[in-house]
């Protein structure tokens, strides 16, 4: 099985299986995958999402983001979108509020490093349903636009759910920056570290994103029980469905 699967439109399309469990299991293949924006989608990559069985995609996207470039499995006879992500930005996206400043990279990581320890309880109704969901047997995609920051913490969360070590969440996150192809987002003014910090993928981030769940909820099962309000059956058959 390949990891990274190829399509025309996007370039961040991941398959979330092959990783091992601290117990020895291993995650399914062609059962959870992640994906960057699926609004540039052809009608042939459409096809060969449908043909892993696909049918359920979790948009992790704001309001804005979803109605300027919708999905292309809006009104799908196969593929049902669950737009979950929220209808209104926390604040002003840093795309919108960059200006060309001495500290402009610094402000980059803090404003990034902010929004990742917020995602697991700003995010908490979407992970939630995936999780729901994927226990139910579906098979689903969740994306935001670049797969990287919502998307990306939404997938560590359900890996390390199923029990894959923290070391391989990590691995499975930083593979954004080998594979998502920025398609010019970024502005021309800015500098290479700016550019770095908004658009990379760094441990510092999603180690930030766990930190926040410990530090309010002591660990990630009391998150899963509490915040996403997933209980111990839920998630057995998480589990169950997942792993092999």
């Amino acid at each position: 099985m390949e990891r990274r699967i190829e399509l025309e439109g996007v370039s961040n399309f991941r398959d979330l299986g092959g990783y091992e469990t601290a117990d020895g299991k291993t995650v399914k293949w062609r059962t959870f995958f992640r994906s960057d924006t699926l609004a540039a989608l052809t009608d042939a990559d459409m096809a060969k999402v449908c043909g892993l069985g696909v049918n359920t995609a979790v948009d992790l996207r704001y309001g804005d983001e979803r109605a300027e470039e919708p999905s292309r499995f809006l009104g799908h006879d196969q593929v049902e979108v669950l737009a979950l992500g929220l209808d209104e930005r926390p604040s002003a996206s840093f795309l919108d509020s960059f200006e060309v400043a001495d500290d402009a990279a610094a402000f980059a990581r803090s404003y990034m490093a902010d929004h990742y320890k917020n995602y697991p309880f700003l995010y908490a109704r979407g992970y939630g349903t995936l999780m729901q969901r994927l226990a139910q047997g579906e098979k689903c995609i969740v994306h935001c636009t670049a797969g990287k920051d919502r998307a990306g913490t939404g997938a560590a969360i359900v890996l390390s759910a199923l029990g894959v070590p923290r070391e391989t969440v990590f691995e499975d996150y930083l593979l954004t920056n080998k594979y998502w192809d920025r398609a010019g987002r970024e502005r021309p003014d800015m500098d290479v570290e700016t550019v770095a910090s908004i658009f990379s993928a760094r441990e510092e981030y999603l180690y930030g994103a766990f930190k926040a769940i410990e530090d309010q909820c002591g660990t990630v099962k009391k998150y899963l029980n509490e915040v996403l309000q997933l209980d111990d059956g839920a998630i057995a058959r998480l589990r169950s469905a997942c792993l092999t």
